[in-house]
């Protein structure tokens, strides 16, 4: 008996109050340490699938299965709480902080109840090592190129637990350069055991 796919998603349908409909009865699938790329061009409705299933937009109707089991996502917290991450187009960094800071913003390891500097440090270089996602976990968000911060965002989720990491466009505001690194990034985390679903328009990357 084959393993159930890790991702299910079946008959999303999500229209807006004012009358939008973004999703059309959709069903996708993903299986566990996949590389599974959701292409469309903008306004297809991809990233809103993806939010639904992120918890951050509600279904109109339709249902979703983790692992084969049906599941009522309601917010963010509950997806990461299940193992879901997603980096979206724009970033949720706190500029002024480190990369460490931002990494364990949240979920901080503490010392005498106060953040311990040296156990964010060394956590966020363990995982940066471990997933081939460089980073100097010294350095402030403001002073790191875009292509660096968009690895905090991934370093982040895995911190948080992902398994099934979602990125949104995420070769839109890279380099040619880092775009490279991203995808040599991306090959990394399954090799290691995670399910990453690539939303993208461009079909040359998506061929990659």
């Amino acid at each position: 008996m084959s393993e159930p796919p890790i991702v299910s998603m079946r008959d999303i349908v999500k229209v807006y109050p004012n009358g939008v409909r973004a999703n059309d009865h959709v069903t996708f699938e993903v299986r566990l340490r996949e590389i599974h790329a959701l292409v469309g061009e903008n306004g297809a409705g991809k990233s809103t699938l993806m939010k639904i299933l992120y918890g951050m937009e509600r279904p109109t109707s339709g249902e979703i299965a983790l692992r084969g089991k049906t599941v009522h996502i309601q917010s963010p917290h509950e997806a990461i709480a299940l193992g879901i991450g997603m980096v979206h187009q724009n970033f949720m960094l706190v500029p002024s902080f480190t990369i460490a800071e931002n990494v364990v913003l949240g979920v901080e390891p503490l010392r005498g109840g106060f953040l311990d500097r040296k156990a964010a440090i060394a956590v966020t270089r363990e995982l940066s090592q471990r997933y081939s996602l460089e980073v100097n976990p010294e350095a402030t968000v403001d002073s790191v190129p875009v292509g660096t911060r968009q690895r905090v965002e991934i370093l982040k989720a895995l911190y948080r637990g992902a398994d099934i990491l979602i990125l949104d466009e995420p070769t839109a505001v890279l380099t040619p350069q880092e775009t490279h690194e991203l995808f040599a990034a991306i090959r990394q985390l399954v090799a290691q055991g995670k399910t990453v679903i690539f939303i993208s328009h461009k079909l040359r990357e998506v061929k990659e």
